[in-house]
């Protein structure tokens, strides 16, 4: 509550900026300072640069506690604290426990069914991974069909999806100063560069293609960006949910389970008339039909599908 720091952070935030031209901002530890200082940074930030964002690092799954420090709503501690967004740890944990441990998938859109507690979910930055923690791929029971899967509901769901480095080739690291180390390639001497196809295994060949083509389909599909999410159907292992926008609607179908499994779920909610067939945009199955305002889907064990009207 030093009047001369604040003014000096405020000050300094604001000479990076200008200096620098930078569209938007990660703040660490965010939880740990009082709103009222955020209040005046953030407030300052906005006046001098308007369209600029901050992203703050509540490092908590609670989603109550995390939901509280957003910005754009006074809260019970009569602050608005003119936070934009959020780093996604309620919804990172359950990834975790889900994808990696093979936990009941279920539990993701139970998290999700927590968003109303926020001011605006749609930008919350989602992720898988990062540098605090251990890597997915070292987590108890993490493979690449479950990485891959990961990552297909990371780009296809709701937020603003982070990628971290190395999760694209499965690097490992069970804590923190692992989970740091540096990506294999692009300086001299190191003994093989990831950075080329030649330099990749082929499981790490696999998991770079699948976020490869995940990427361009979500560049490509106006709805997996700025679209509405609608939950269709959610089991232990199975669950299925739209993405929907005035451009159109992608529904994405995943079973995590280690069996196929068959998934049949209403989609009246989407308004498709009846005999609307849709095409899987990852060709893991084959076309299905909207029938009686309903969807049938089969899909092999712990694989997606991503649809799309033909």
């Amino acid at each position: 509550h030093d009047k001369e720091v604040e003014r000096y952070l405020i000050q300094n935030t604001l000479w990076w900026i200008g200096t620098t031209g930078l569209d938007g901002m990660r703040m660490d530890t965010w939880q740990y300072v009082p709103n009222s200082f955020w209040q005046k940074w953030t407030a300052a930030i906005k006046r001098e640069f308007p369209k600029f964002r901050v992203v703050g690092e509540v490092k908590d799954g609670d989603v109550v506690h995390t939901s509280f420090f957003q910005g754009g709503k006074v809260r019970f501690d009569g602050v608005d604290s003119g936070l934009d967004s959020l780093l996604d740890f309620p919804l990172f944990y359950p990834i975790r426990h889900v994808f990696a441990e093979g936990k009941h998938l279920d539990l993701v859109p139970k998290m999700l069914a927590a968003d109303y507690l926020y001011t605006d979910s749609e930008i919350l930055v989602t992720l898988l991974g990062g540098h605090d923690d251990g890597r997915f791929m070292s987590e108890k029971g993490a493979t690449i069909a479950g990485l891959k899967l990961a990552n297909t509901f990371l780009l296809t769901t709701r937020g603003v999806p982070q990628l971290y480095y190395g999760d694209e080739i499965a690097m490992t690291g069970p804590d923190e100063p692992t989970t740091r180390k540096d990506f294999p390639g692009g300086f001299p001497g190191d003994k093989r560069n990831a950075f080329t196809r030649a330099g990749r295994t082929k499981e790490e060949q696999e998991v770079f293609e699948h976020i490869k083509i995940m990427t361009r389909l979500r560049g490509e599909l106006e709805p997996l960006r700025r679209g509405r999410l609608v939950n269709l159907h959610a089991s232990a292992q199975q669950y299925a949910y739209a993405r929907t926008s005035k451009v159109g609607t992608v529904v994405t179908v995943i079973n995590n389970d280690t069996k196929s499994g068959q998934i049949e779920f209403d989609v009246s909610p989407l308004k498709w008339v009846q005999g609307l067939v849709l095409i899987d945009r990852l060709g893991v199955i084959k076309e299905v039909r909207v029938s009686d305002g309903k969807l049938r889907v089969v899909l092999p064990e712990r694989s997606a599908a991503i649809l799309v009207p033909r």
